[in-house]
């Protein structure tokens, strides 16, 4: 089934639409060709929301990143058609919209709070999203083809604050996970097949021996297993490859799954075809499970004649997000590649060997309004077609790829988008050969894919993105009095200084300025503050330099309870390295307890510290401790807090 939605627009608003994309493309920006860069992920801290990438160049606060883990499924294992079967999706097509805090190095501070949980391990990459208030598209967007090598590539995201304007299209198709590659088992009788070794195993090596052996699987989102690249097993939504002899492979999944190969009839017949790659509708493409994924790459087909031909790609990933979108036809293409052999007289067509399986559809997210028309398609590949010279043998086709995804925001699926994500359709032997023209050899043609509305961009509200601390301070404190707080700091340099501004907050988001003070050439400064406010009250310093650079410097808590007999009154440097400087106030000579736990909520340690009367302050050595994110709980006798802390 191809699923289709489009309402015919009058001649004069085509007009009109035509001649308002003209003229809002004079006020926009205009880009072409690759607008995304790719960065693969190889550490993640959530408790720092920190994520690490090989190479940050080019990296730099502001920037809008989308964070995407494209593997780590656990599949089933065993030599049967369970092979390749999901057992856990695991962090697999997670995937949420980010924005660069600051850059350390390698390090990339994430400025709102991650949603998700992601492996590293797994293939997860950040990729940049160049983000407008208004873009025209000019010429054809594409994305780097997905590389399993660098973990990158694939996806193309845009965003703007008011219009996207679609002056031409975007093509993502076969840009996603690959087909399983060509490997030629060399020519008969070493690798031929024999009557008496029937080849039906579901993984081999892709070395294999002089008869168990297969075309590579196409990939998916479950890692390969060394030792079992090949055969006619799926490996998640990648297909399965043909097994000896010539036999087809089977097409790749994404919401449809993918077909399977066909057999052949060349010397030993098998009917060990490669299955098609697994449907993907369970896992994700819902609001329960906002997880998307790269269109399958189809199996190859056996080859040891040197005329198969490989498993075609999948589709990628392309996200536009933005209030409007404007378009007049142009079209968004993420579909699966059909199998191809620049070698071969048909590159289409395998020769003497079985015929790859087609890749799936790829996804396409449509976060608007669309205003005109626009042509959308994520539809699988059809599968590859067989032949053989003598009239009396046909190897086995390719398997068609399934279908993927359109998914759009909004209540219904929008008129003004006529999209497509069929399934393709199988491989058949050649028309010049009459014995199996036109015919499937059982080859089977991939499930359809879906166009749906309702689709929610991820991303969080919870900012947590510090700003620059003031380089050169020296120290800044708050003091509790009767009559009010005194702060004090200094400074090691006062080069380029221009303002100093006391800033308070109830709730550590919104901040008010209590004073501001001109620099007048003084490295120590105090300043008392009057007010005497009951409660916890969170201050800051913030610095302006003359260039119009604004700094800011940790932040004190302070906590006045006319009732109580202890006060909390700050914890700090937060992150902290080797040690945790703590400052309680107390109204009399008592004890207090202070333990410290994990973020499983563990006890670490336990300290019992003696106060006396006024302000006590103390240090807790905790170099011992794993990086990560811990919590402090000080409790008197009519007291008690939780304060967290991260360890560097």
């Amino acid at each position: 089934m191809s699923i289709s939605h489009e309402t015919p627009k009058p001649l004069k608003h085509s007009l009109l639409i035509l001649f308002c994309i003209g003229f809002a493309s004079a006020f926009s920006q205009s880009v072409s060709g690759i607008v995304n860069t790719y960065y693969n992920v190889t550490a993640i801290n959530n408790a720092t929301n920190t994520v690490t990438v090989g190479n940050a160049s080019g990296l730099t606060a502001n920037t809008r990143v989308l964070m995407i883990q494209v593997k780590g499924a656990t599949i089933n294992g065993a030599n049967s058609s369970s092979y390749g079967d999901i057992l856990a999706i695991n962090n697999a097509g997670n995937y949420e919209m980010n924005t660069v805090c600051s850059v350390s190095g390698n390090d990339v501070l994430l400025k709102y709070q991650m949603l998700n949980l992601y492996t590293p391990a797994d293939t997860v990459q950040l990729v940049t999203v160049p983000s407008y208030h208004s873009v025209t598209i000019v010429d054809t967007i594409k994305s780097l083809p997905w590389n399993s090598l660098t973990a990158t590539g694939g996806i193309v995201a845009i965003e703007a604050a008011d219009t996207i304007y679609l002056n031409s299209g975007i093509d993502v198709s076969g840009q996603g996970f690959v087909g399983g590659a060509l490997f030629n088992y060399g020519p008969p009788p070493t690798y031929d097949c024999s009557y008496l070794n029937p080849v039906n195993g579901y993984y081999f090596s892709i070395i294999g021996s002089t008869y168990q052996n297969g075309g590579e699987k196409g990939e998916g989102i479950a890692d390969f297993v060394a030792g079992e690249e090949a055969g006619r097993g799926k490996l998640a939504n990648g297909g399965g490859g043909g097994n000896n002899q010539n036999t087809g492979g089977g097409g790749g999944g994404n919401y449809g799954s993918g077909g399977q190969g066909g057999k052949s009839t060349v010397l030993c017949p098998n009917t060990s075809l490669g299955l098609g790659g697994l449907g993907l509708s369970s896992y994700g493409y819902s609001s329960a499970a906002n997880r998307i994924f790269f269109g399958g790459g189809g199996g190859a087909g056996h080859e040891n004649n040197s005329v198969g031909t490989p498993g075609g790609n999948g589709g990628g990933i392309v996200l536009l997000s933005a209030p409007v979108i404007v378009s007049s036809g142009m079209s968004i293409l993420a579909n699966g590649r059909q199998p191809y052999n620049a070698a071969l007289a048909n590159p289409y067509e395998a020769g003497g060997d079985g015929a790859g399986g087609g890749g799936a559809g790829g996804t396409v997210i449509i976060n608007g309004t669309v205003s005109g028309s626009l042509n959308v398609f994520a539809s699988g590949a059809n599968g590859g077609n067989a032949s053989y010279p003598p009239a009396s043998r046909c190897g086995g086709p390719g398997g068609g790829g399934g279908g993927g995804v359109v998914w759009a925001s909004g209540p219904s699926f929008p008129g003004t988008i006529a999209a497509s994500a069929a399934g393709g359709l199988n491989g058949v032997g050649s028309s010049l050969n009459p014995t199996c023209s036109g015919n499937s050899q059982s080859a089977a043609g991939g499930a359809n894919g879906i166009a749906q509305a309702g689709y929610t961009l991820p991303q969080s509200a919870t900012s947590i993105c510090s700003p620059l601390p003031i380089p050169e301070l020296n120290f800044f404190t708050g003091a509790l009095n009767s009559s009010g707080t005194v702060f004090n700091w200094e400074m090691n340099s006062i080069d380029g200084v221009d303002v100093y501004k006391l800033q308070s907050s109830t709730d550590q988001s919104s901040y008010t300025t209590i004073v501001t003070i001109k620099n007048v050439g003084s490295l120590n400064l105090s300043y008392n503050d009057n007010r005497v406010i009951d409660g916890t009250i969170y201050y800051r310093l913030m610095l302006i330099k003359q260039d119009g650079t604004i700094y800011y410097s940790q932040i004190i808590a302070l906590t006045r309870n006319t009732n109580g007999s202890l006060q909390f009154i700050s914890l700090g440097p937060n992150p902290v390295s080797d040690q945790l400087a703590v400052v309680l106030y107390s109204k009399k000579s008592t004890q207090t307890a202070i333990a410290l736990y994990n973020s499983y909520g563990q006890i670490i340690s336990n300290l019992y510290h003696q106060l006396n009367p006024g302000y006590n302050r103390f240090a807790m050595p905790i170099t011992t401790i794993l990086p990560g994110m811990y919590w402090l709980k000080i409790t008197g006798n009519d007291f008690s807090v939780i304060k967290s802390f991260i360890k560097r």
